[in-house]
């Protein structure tokens, strides 16, 4: 077995992430034709092509996509393991913010994982709206935050990428051929309200704000009793909603960023890194 070295993964992870070989050599402090060597390296002992690439998108080949949910987990078990073995113990306060549709059980198990990892860690989560938490982070009160970004801002490091959907009860009314729509959306500042709106406006197509709430488990109420109809990312639909995709706009994808404070702790980084793994298997 030919091993995969560490270096070539982080590479590997930050042109997936970044979408360029220029940004991919700025987050790993390498040269541009450093990285694209890395790349090369990779798919020369893979024996396959990872990334397409053509003058202005660089695309991942099925075995590439393979490859970016595996290496986000062995770097960040290789750290893990460094710092079990060799690191000193991890210890202090970390100040989560969490998107509340983040809360899944996978991404729960990997916080409960950490903890027991790290028991002199007390770990503080709170949710919100993404445009909120990003704002709480830069008045520091968070350590670091876990939600979606707005489409064309550069905050964040890249870890998941989800189509929007638009989403009702199986028996709602709602069909999507209704003159003015009826929506059921989270408040300002959120990031999939903001794609609604602006999708519909871009269209001309009518619509009212029937509900308005931050919480996941009231809007899923109302989108199942048909008193609007939702929009949620592909892997945080809530259970018993279904697509609503016939005659309906495109919302496109939201990005999933992670982002700290520029002088993190050891825990805040070993928490980010878990984060990141558990993000790519979601």
């Amino acid at each position: 077995m030919r091993p995969l070295s560490p270096e070539l993964l982080r590479s590997f992870l930050a042109v997936v992430q970044t979408g360029s070989f220029t940004l991919a050599s700025e987050r790993v402090s390498l040269s541009q034709s450093t990285v694209s060597q890395h790349v090369r390296r990779l798919e020369d002992i893979l024996g396959c092509a990872l990334l397409e690439r053509d003058t202005r998108n660089i695309r991942m080949t099925r075995q590439g996509d393979a490859l970016f949910h595996y290496a986000g987990n062995i770097l960040a078990l290789m750290e893990d393991a460094f710092a079990a073995v060799s690191g000193p113990a991890l210890n202090g306060t970390v100040r989560l913010g969490l998107s509340e549709d983040f809360a899944s059980l996978r991404l729960t198990a990997a916080l409960a994982s950490f903890q027991q990892r790290n028991p002199e860690v007390e770990l503080h989560i709170a949710t919100g709206m993404s445009g909120d938490l990003f704002r709480e982070l830069d008045e520091d009160k968070h350590d670091l935050v876990f939600a979606k970004r707005v489409s064309g801002s550069q905050r964040g490091q890249v870890v998941r990428t989800e189509k929007l959907y638009w989403c009702v009860g199986p028996n709602s009314p709602i069909t999507g051929g209704e003159t003015v729509l009826p929506l059921a959306l989270h408040p300002e500042p959120s990031v999939s309200r903001t794609r609604v709106l602006e999708t519909l406006k871009a269209m001309g197509r009518p619509y009212k704000i029937s509900t308005v709430s931050s919480s996941v488990a009231v809007l899923k109420a109302a989108a199942m009793a048909g008193l609007g109809i939702s929009a949620f990312a592909d892997y945080v639909i809530p259970q018993g909603l279904v697509k609503l995709e016939q005659g309906m706009p495109l919302l496109g994808e939201l990005e999933f960023v992670i982002d700290r404070s520029t002088s993190a702790s050891q825990a805040v980084l070993a928490l980010e890194n878990t984060i990141k793994a558990a993000a790519v298997e979601l």
